[in-house]
């Protein structure tokens, strides 16, 4: 969530409670209530800003895990549904995970139906930060907070001071839960406060409450823990609580639906899924919050050998409720996915033309190093599609030139320059993160090919067509034989271009190798090309000009032919890279998107 929206709720909870009449009432003053304040909201800043912290440092330091675990999203729904738990495990944050699918839906990179399950998965994912909220180690908080810092000063290498920073992170949010938890005590005996939490055993307004809370700082764990405090200090009863757990569970489907403006409806369909799943599970649960609390209490007591934890008993709640859901819905997968594409149907285009908008960057995941690098390469190859059809119409305008055609091959290119900002500001923000080396790399390298492929739109669109359009004001007509001659050679340096943007996309080491092994081949068309040229040269001035325009026309086709090798050469450098790091799993060139032919 955004920086000014979480700092103007803080602002909002101070002011409301700082100046609460009611609470200014005992003592006859307003100081205690607004240190009381001061706690809560000082509390709730640090155990946000300890999460964030925690959550930033597990993504970088889960990288190659996580795009393992994307990579085997697709195999089953059940396998899915583990994925989700696993990603959400990692990450600290359902709301992260939700965004990762909503792009990689967007991305063309996962199956519609599989996202469901996914997001079922994330659930369950999530009641891991409620079950280490539950734990009561505050007063060990300064040492974690110590520990981390230390670590993070110490600096060497750069997984060892993430580990630092995720250390830290958890003392930061264990000390806010105690300085939330300190703030709070003094309501125990508020009869106020202690009447409007009574109002909380209505499990319809305690959904709406916490549901309404958890949309604005979009963040169920900030709920969670606030809900566990308070329980802590007997402030809420279990019944109360699991209410609360329950809208806290719908009110972050509110960061996936904001993620889909703008999206296509493969992932307003994904952010429904989320939406319909956990309002469906807290409606299957509603009318038994009673016999679940007793549940929950008796299976809470016997694991603590007879003793009661109100506040691990509501960690336990959202556990059970969580993975309960999940067994009960995951067999229903598929109806839900064709309910969904009933409610949200796809958009019909006949033969849509090729855009060249950004398709796939989605700024929310930039935070999130390795499904970020995955999602600009994506949009890379995307911008290899729109390339390969400028060189294509390049190539018939030479054959068979029209100011039309001339016209529209310019306007494509401005779309490939306006692609290639989109996605060097998208890098930018990426860069930002805590990137791990071989994660540096990787970006580098898909920055150069979104480089090679901008200057080969450019040699088409601007160079080359600015040559033919010199032909065509001189009117010159170039021998049959050498025209045929020159098409050869534009076809072969974009077959070469086709094939590298091809080895790039599927991570083809062979392929690539193919487009380098072909440089002998070439030089052999390029120079039968110039000697037909120089063949057919005239005597007259016109025929000078055509002749160099043409032969100007050549080098470029030879440029274009050494930019599809530079992008042979980023995809052996890529491979060699992966190799040199070890064993991490890339996503199967199979569920890759391919350039066009």
């Amino acid at each position: 969530m955004s920086g000014v929206l979480r700092l103007s709720l803080l602002g909002l909870l101070f002011v409301l409670l700082g100046h609460s009449p009611a609470l200014a009432a005992e003592d006859g003053g307003t100081l205690q209530a607004g240190w009381m304040a001061v706690g809560l909201v000082g509390g709730l800043a640090l155990f946000l800003y300890g999460m964030d912290h925690l959550a930033s440092a597990l993504k970088t330091l889960a990288g190659a895990r996580l795009r393992f675990i994307l990579s085997k999203m697709t195999r089953n729904r059940f396998m899915a549904a583990v994925s989700g738990a696993l990603i959400t495990g990692l990450v600290q944050s359902s709301s992260v995970t939700t965004v990762l699918v909503v792009g990689f839906v967007s991305a063309g990179l996962m199956p519609f139906a599989q996202s469901i399950a996914v997001i079922m998965g994330a659930n369950v994912g999530s009641t891991l930060t409620a079950q280490i909220i539950a734990f009561k180690v505050e007063a060990i908080a300064p040492l974690f907070i110590a520990i981390g810092f230390g670590m993070m000063m110490m600096g060497g290498r750069k997984r060892f001071a993430l580990a630092g920073k995720a250390i830290l992170g958890m003392g930061m949010l264990f000390f806010g839960m105690g300085m939330m938890s300190e703030a709070m005590e003094p309501l125990r005996t508020y009869p106020p406060f202690i009447d409007l939490m009574a109002q909380m055993r209505n499990p319809v307004l305690a959904i709406i409450v916490a549901a309404a809370f958890t949309a604005l700082v979009q963040s169920s764990a900030a709920t969670t823990g606030i809900v566990i405090v308070l329980a802590g200090q007997g402030l809420v009863s279990l019944d109360g609580g699991i209410a609360l757990i329950f809208g806290a569970n719908i009110g972050t489907c509110f960061t996936a639906l904001l993620v889909t403006i703008g999206k296509g409806r493969d992932a307003l369909r994904t952010a429904i899924g989320h939406v319909l799943f956990n309002i469906g599970g807290v409606l299957l649960w509603l009318p038994f919050i009673p016999q679940f609390a007793e549940f929950v209490s008796d299976i809470t007591n016997v694991s603590n050998g007879g003793g009661a934890d109100i506040a691990r008993e509501i960690a336990n709640a959202h556990s059970i409720f969580n993975i309960a859901n999940v067994i009960l819905m995951i067999g229903f997968v598929p109806w839900i996915a064709r309910l969904i594409e009933k409610i949200v149907p796809l958009e019909t285009v006949i033969d849509p033309p090729l855009d060249p908008s950004p398709k796939y960057l989605m700024h929310e995941v930039t935070n999130t190093p390795a499904a970020a690098i995955a999602l600009l390469r994506n949009e890379v190859i995307h911008m290899g599609d729109i390339v390969t059809d400028v060189v294509r119409r390049g190539q018939e305008a030479m054959r068979n030139p029209t100011t039309k055609k001339l016209t529209k091959i310019s306007e494509l290119d401005d779309g490939v320059d306006d692609l290639q900002d989109a996605i060097a500001l998208f890098a930018g923000k990426i860069r930002r993160s805590d990137l791990l080396p071989k994660e540096h790399h990787r970006l580098q390298n898909d920055l150069a090919v979104s480089n090679h492929l901008e200057a080969a739109s450019d040699l088409v669109a601007e160079e080359m067509v600015g040559l033919v359009s010199e032909l065509m004001e001189l009117r010159q007509i170039s021998s049959e034989e050498s025209r045929a001659q020159m098409a050869e050679l534009f076809v072969m340096a974009e077959d070469c271009l086709k094939q590298a943007l091809t080895a790039y996309s599927a991570e083809d080491r062979e392929a690539a190798l193919a487009v380098l092994s072909r440089k002998e081949e070439f030089n052999e068309k390029l120079d039968l090309t110039l000697r037909r040229i120089s063949d057919a040269i005239g005597p007259r001035d016109v025929d000078i000009r055509s002749y160099r325009i043409t032969v100007a026309l050549v080098e470029r086709m030879n440029r274009l032919f050494e930019r599809a090798r530079r992008i042979a050469h980023v995809t052996i450098a890529n491979l060699d890279e992966r190799e040199a790091a070890g064993s991490e799993e890339t996503i199967p060139p199979a569920e890759m998107p391919s350039p066009q032919s």
